[in-house]
């Protein structure tokens, strides 16, 4: 009698450890899309760690898969988040018009672009005005001290939309780096840098004698 009593409670914990080894193992005919979605629930309840490891374990077998790697970084992005109060961040979102006036200052900026290599191997950006490094979200922690950063005004990171580009920031803050950006709208937000908001912040600076106007 006392066996049958047990035996709910028994189907319960069963069903529970069933759920959790339903994702422990990356299955070769499951979608992208489905891993992503276990990996949001895990991320959701707060359990980064284990939507990393299984997360690493679909990129290792799906290593061309941009969707596997964009729930990696954001996976990476929470756990590091989670880790800091507020108030401690040396973080900060870096819109249009303040980084066109940082660099008509002439503020020596470094931009790092922390997307994929296959999104990079498509196509990055280049400039004389500033540095650009090519440094993937997952690779900061170990590849930013050798740009130098402390050499810099700025680091901003970029991305296409400037989610992994905060979560890249804020691991620079958290190893101990100051004057630490990401760009806020990405890519998009960019692009403008060579249309009207160059040439209005321009003549905004010279107004102010902030620089000098070129002589005609």
């Amino acid at each position: 009698m006392m066996i049958l009593k047990k035996l709910p409670m028994l189907f319960i914990f069963i069903g529970f450890f069933a759920y959790i080894g339903s994702f422990s193992t990356v299955s070769a005919n499951q979608s992208s899309s489905e891993i992503v979605s276990k990996a949001e629930a895990l991320i959701q309840s707060g359990d980064y760690n284990h939507a990393q490891q299984q997360l690493q374990k679909a990129i290792t077998a799906q290593p061309g898969n941009e969707s596997l790697w964009d729930e990696y970084n954001i996976a990476s992005g929470r756990k590091y988040v989670a880790g800091w109060a507020a108030e401690e961040m040396r973080w900060a979102p870096i819109d249009t018009s303040k980084f066109v006036e940082e660099v008509i200052l002439g503020k020596k900026i470094a931009l790092i672009d922390v997307r994929s290599p296959l999104e990079t191997s498509v196509w990055h950006p280049e400039s004389k005005r500033f540095d650009i490094f090519l440094i993937p979200l997952q690779n900061v922690p170990s590849i930013l001290q050798k740009i130098h950063p402390e050499k810099y005004d700025e680091i901003i990171f970029i991305c296409p939309t400037g989610v992994r580009a905060a979560s890249a920031s804020l691991m620079a803050a958290m190893m101990g780096y100051e004057n630490v950006y990401f760009f806020k709208g990405g890519y998009k937000a960019l692009t403008s840098i060579s249309g009207n908001i160059y040439r209005e912040t321009e003549k905004k600076l010279i107004a102010e004698g902030k620089i000098k106007g070129q002589k005609k």
